[in-house]
């Protein structure tokens, strides 16, 4: 903190002194001053000698204030190594700045390598989903091939094929009867007798007919 400005840097405005500034100075008076002019040049002087008094008092109780806070000045030694302390923690903060920026950049590396791998396995997933729904779609049309084969199928025609043979109908390739020049063994006509039956009794099982009269079948005995 500066002490405040001295008291002779500002002017007087009073007349005494207004008048004191044409008076000669002491060393430029070569004779006698008269009584009047002697008064004001020592209310002159005796007024910078008190200005110059409080200029001091002034810079002695800033100098006192200055001695009185505390100081807290380093030596040359504890200077240096303070320098030295922060230039090491310097060092220490790029070395981690350094690290961090590795890590970042491995950690960024990382995330690509993973974004890469989630669209790979984005796109196995879907090819994956397609060829399931391929396989599914195949099994599908398989299956209704297969369902149109079975409704075009006619069980009886497969269970009990019947068809001729010369003069002679046959079931499931028994003849049914025989001709005085063609003896059937009367094993072979029983048994296509057996199919017919067995026919019969399948197909009143599965069309459910009412039938108006019960019927029986007579079987030729050898």
């Amino acid at each position: 903190m500066l002490p405040p400005a001295p008291a002779s840097a500002y002017k007087c405005e009073s007349t005494s002194e207004s008048a004191g500034n044409h008076l000669p100075s002491p060393e430029e008076v070569e004779q006698p001053l008269c009584l009047e002019c002697m008064r004001v040049l020592s209310d002159k002087v005796d007024k910078e000698v008190e200005d110059v008094n409080r200029d001091i008092k002034a810079y002695e109780a800033c100098f006192k204030r200055l001695e009185g806070e505390a100081r807290d000045v380093l030596s040359e030694a504890d200077f240096l190594k303070e320098k030295l302390k922060i230039e090491e923690e310097e060092r220490k903060l790029e070395a981690a700045i350094e690290e961090t920026e590795k890590q970042c950049a491995k950690v960024n590396a990382e995330m690509k390598e993973l974004e890469l791998k989630s669209c790979r396995f984005k796109e196995l997933e879907e090819r994956s989903h397609e060829e399931e729904r391929d396989a599914i779609l195949a099994k599908i049309e398989v299956s209704q091939a297969h369902l149109e084969l079975l409704k075009r199928t006619n069980v009886l025609n497969d269970a009990f094929p019947i068809w001729h043979d010369g003069e002679f109908g046959t079931i499931n390739n028994f003849r049914l009867g025989r001709l005085p020049k063609i003896p059937v063994e009367w094993d072979e006509i029983n048994a296509a007798w057996g199919q017919a039956c067995l026919l019969l009794h399948t197909m009143a099982q599965y069309f459910r007919p009412k039938f108006l009269e019960k019927m029986s079948m007579l079987f030729a005995v050898k």
